[in-house]
């Protein structure tokens, strides 16, 4: 488990560029913070408010984008319909799957803000996003939510 502190630190190393980069007319830095609101694998590890508001600070003061991976916890599971509404934190982009389509394979990905201008259709793809038989499921569950 990284703490705030250790998050921080290294996103700044991220965010300076080497001198024969710098000569090169290239830069180098974060471009997004990706997280689960709980991890799922190697046991049920929870964020904490305090290391999201972090990650979403450090994100906003460089200009990176803040990804939530929402397949463990995403669709209720944590008592919200998401898992980032219990820390506290808006993401510029999450993703869904598994209760999505109510145990049909279906995927997706949302964004707001400069990234759903980014993000537009065509240009992300997901083996299960998108085919009529898992988006009718998906619509078949979200009444339920």
């Amino acid at each position: 488990n990284e703490t705030p502190e250790e998050l921080k630190k290294l996103v700044e190393e991220m965010n300076e560029t080497p001198e024969e980069l710098e000569k090169l007319g290239r830069k180098r830095g974060v471009a997004a913070i990706m997280l689960e609101p709980l991890q799922g694998e190697g046991g049920i590890i929870p964020g904490t408010k305090e290391f999201f508001a972090a990650a979403r600070q450090l994100c906003d003061d460089s200009g990176a984008l803040l990804m939530l991976d929402e397949v463990q916890v995403g669709m209720g599971r944590s008592g919200l319909l998401w898992g980032h509404e219990v820390l506290g934190v808006e993401p510029d982009v999450f993703t869904s799957a598994k209760a999505l389509g109510g145990g049909v394979p279906i995927g997706a990905l949302l964004a707001r803000g400069e990234a759903a201008n980014v993000l537009v259709p065509g240009t992300h793809a997901s083996t299960y996003g998108g085919n009529p038989l898992a988006c009718a499921a998906g619509f078949g569950v979200a009444p339920d939510f």
